[in-house]
């Protein structure tokens, strides 16, 4: 396991619920569960985050489980007919209530006139038809059709810089919040965030129901990406979605969104989750095309922290072939000798940062088996991690929650240790615990790092060089 620095995440479903298939993730790979909450009820959100516990239980080790939140969808009425759209074609849609007419395509919110703007456009299903916005009118937006395509009921419609009208958060997130917060979430993401105040929304209610859950915040449509710096700022991490996002930008805006995206991301230290379609091919097939071999291996060598599944474990037909699959191709990128997002930053900007860079730095001169980072809220891992260390990150916790929290972390591998009465106690648990529990070989060379305070947050002031007992 020390030997893989990019994590996985494997999203929850049907094809995951049978008999000793979470165990099998588990033992292929998976560092963290997805739980989408677009799909299943809440009995079922409650059991699978239940049944991922105790998988990872028994396999003695530490599991993330993020819960994804479904966001403010909006979709066509279910009385829309099925026709054809033609490139070029006028049509006027309308918000559901008594203002449409017969006329109109109805967009199953009351209040989607006053959402448009004359800079949107209205993107239907997964891309086509796609319609620029030629007025708002009272009562109903007149569009323009970009490109020819079906319309049916229930298609889902995306609109582009669309007015802070929405809730970022809506009732039935509200609602599968407090299930997240019940079931001890240690992620919720956030879904189609437009600014900085939509993950303090999310952070805020967190807060409230007595979580103490990181927040993830959704990277898929053109205003994040405009406000990214601002999103990383108060998020603890963001997640390509690249789905959405290439139905409102255009497929061909993808990858350098994404490649941006890891790049800043990792230079503020936060993690940075890839996903949508990266095995697709796996919901059907036991083995992955070359073309998604090379976009996951892409995504590595960019530095994300973690890769994503989605249906290809949610309801596709071989689970854990998709993890495995996903794990050597992680494997097989990180021998390539640069990964070009690690951080940057000549001088960190707290003593701490700057004895942990360094603790880096001598990691690498020295060529150690691996950096050993007693933690009493994974800061000190974090702060490791960003500048994407050949090495393996031991992370000693004295908090099952934060072991569960860094899993998501580049090369971090949490190893719960308790809290020392002395230094010189630290160090010695720090080592047996490192070869206890982290499968490091006697006699192997560490680069430790400790504080005067055993336990506390942002005390690390020592570095040493040691060997494995």
């Amino acid at each position: 396991m020390l030997a893989r620095r990019t994590k996985i995440v494997a999203t929850l479903g049907p094809a995951t619920d049978p008999p000793g298939v979470l165990d099998e993730l588990v033992s292929a790979g998976v560092d963290c569960v997805r739980i989408n909450c677009s799909h299943g009820t809440a009995g079922e959100q409650r059991r699978r985050a239940q049944e991922a516990r105790e998988a990872a239980a028994r396999a003695g080790r530490s599991l993330g489980v993020l819960f994804d939140l479904q966001g403010p969808k909006l979709r066509l009425s279910a009385s829309t007919p099925t026709w054809a759209v033609e490139a070029g074609q006028i049509v006027n849609f309308a918000g559901s209530g008594p203002g449409s007419s017969a006329e109109d395509v109805v967009v199953d919110y009351a209040d989607f006139v006053h959402l448009v703007t004359e800079r949107s456009d209205l993107v239907i299903g997964d891309g086509v038809p796609r319609f620029a916005v030629d007025a708002v009118e009272e009562g109903h937006v007149v569009a323009r059709a970009l490109h020819a395509g079906p319309l049916s009921a229930r298609k889902g419609v995306n609109v582009t810089y669309a007015r802070p009208n929405l809730p970022a958060i809506t009732d039935k997130d509200v609602a599968d919040l407090a299930i997240a917060a019940e079931s001890g979430a240690d992620f919720v993401a956030l879904s189609f965030v437009r600014s900085a105040a939509d993950v303090e929304d999310l952070r805020a209610r967190l807060e409230e129901l007595g979580s103490r859950a990181r927040t993830v915040a959704k990277i898929e449509k053109i205003e994040a990406y405009e406000n990214l710096d601002e999103i990383l700022a108060v998020a603890d991490g963001v997640m390509v979605a690249r789905g959405d996002y290439g139905v409102e930008a255009g497929v061909a805006r993808v990858p350098l969104m994404q490649k941006d995206t890891i790049f800043r991301a990792t230079q503020q230290g936060k993690l940075v989750i890839t996903a949508t379609q990266m095995l697709e091919s796996m919901i059907h097939s036991p083995e992955p095309t070359r073309a998604e071999a090379a976009d996951v291996a892409n995504a590595v060598i960019d530095g994300t922290s973690a890769v994503m599944l989605s249906a290809e474990t949610g309801i596709g037909q071989y689970p854990v072939a998709a993890v495995r699959a996903m794990a050597e191709i992680a494997h097989a990128a990180e021998e390539y000798p640069v990964i070009h997002g690690r951080a940057r930053e000549s001088s960190p900007d707290t003593a701490a940062g700057t004895i942990l860079r360094a603790a880096v730095d001598l990691a690498a001169a020295l060529d150690t088996a691996a950096l050993v980072i007693p933690t009493a809220t994974g800061g000190g891992a974090r702060a490791c991690a960003k500048y994407r260390p050949a090495r393996p990150i031991v992370a000693l916790v004295f908090d099952p929650v934060v072991g569960n929290q860094l899993m998501l972390e580049w090369a971090v591998y949490p190893k719960p240790m308790g809290v020392a009465d002395s230094v010189d106690e630290l160090i010695e648990s720090s080592l047996i615990a490192a070869r206890d529990l982290g499968g490091l070989p006697s006699g192997a060379t560490v680069v430790l790092t400790a504080g005067r305070r055993t336990g506390t947050p942002g005390a690390t002031s020592l570095i040493m060089v040691r060997e494995i007992p």
